[in-house]
């Protein structure tokens, strides 16, 4: 069942700032298509969740295979922003294979997969070079042909920029927010931000307030060049379709520092 709304709603939530390690934040990202999604029921507290987002890459893709096989390799598209002019790398098998971008680029990847990106050539911080992974959970569901107006919003910024150069772990989760827990505000400058405690399962939260769509883990892991294999990059395909969202979003962050 989908619902349209006139505009597209942002809510956000932040953690506690106890010093310094891990910083976990989770996106809302509500879109102009609703609907209740493969995710089921939403989390109560004191329910049992079987995913949280300190396990593996992959792990939740893998789980949501099995609850939603209809929506294993599906495409969807997904916008990558920075919070300052950069270029952006996708990987599809080795640094060889490789196809960078001015950032903000919009792109398709696919439902179930897990993407290694470089950014790199960032204006304010030149030398610098970060290789996050996007992990995708599911898809939304826009009017048919519009696909590309609805992209899932990626956005990095300054303040996970700087974490992750003093090697610290940035955990976003983005869902599709149910209308009956949208909050009443609007978004302004970029995504808001709610903090949560460290102990915090995000997708679990995910999961009560919506549907969870991807996870972006950003630190500061960087390839072994003398690795005897390339399994630090992603094998997953991207497509290219140079077609820029029109739809407005609104977003908010849901970060846990440990």
């Amino acid at each position: 069942m989908s619902r349209m709304v006139p505009q597209d709603e942002v809510t956000t939530l932040s953690p506690s700032q106890p010093n310094r390690t891990l910083a976990s934040r989770l996106l809302i990202a509500s879109v102009m298509t609703l609907l209740a999604g493969s995710w089921a029921t939403a989390q109560v507290p004191g329910k049992y969740f079987p995913l949280d987002h300190r396990q593996l890459p992959g792990v939740a893709s893998r789980w949501q295979a099995i609850g939603n096989p209809g929506a294993h390799a599906q495409p969807q598209p997904v916008k990558v922003i920075l919070p300052e002019p950069g270029s952006v790398t996708f990987y599809q098998g080795g640094p060889h294979q490789a196809v960078s971008t001015a950032a903000p680029v919009q792109v398709t990847m696919l439902v179930g997969h897990t993407y290694r990106l470089k950014i790199s050539e960032l204006k304010f911080h030149p030398g610098v070079e970060l290789y996050p992974t996007i992990e995708i959970l599911d898809r939304l569901h826009p009017p048919e042909g519009l696909a590309q107006q609805f992209p899932i919003p990626l956005e990095l910024t300054s303040e996970e920029l700087e974490a992750a150069l003093q090697d610290r772990m940035i955990t976003k989760v983005v869902y599709l927010e149910q209308p009956d827990f949208a909050a009443p505000v609007t978004a302004v400058n970029g995504v808001p931000v709610t903090d949560l405690p460290s102990k915090d399962n995000l997708l679990a939260a995910a999961d009560h307030r919506g549907r969870p769509m991807a996870i972006i883990r950003l630190g500061g892991r960087i390839p072994d060049p003398n690795a005897a294999t390339d399994e630090f990059y992603s094998n997953s395909p991207v497509m290219f379709t140079g077609a820029p969202a029109t739809s407005s979003t609104r977003v908010g962050a849901l970060p846990v520092r440990e």
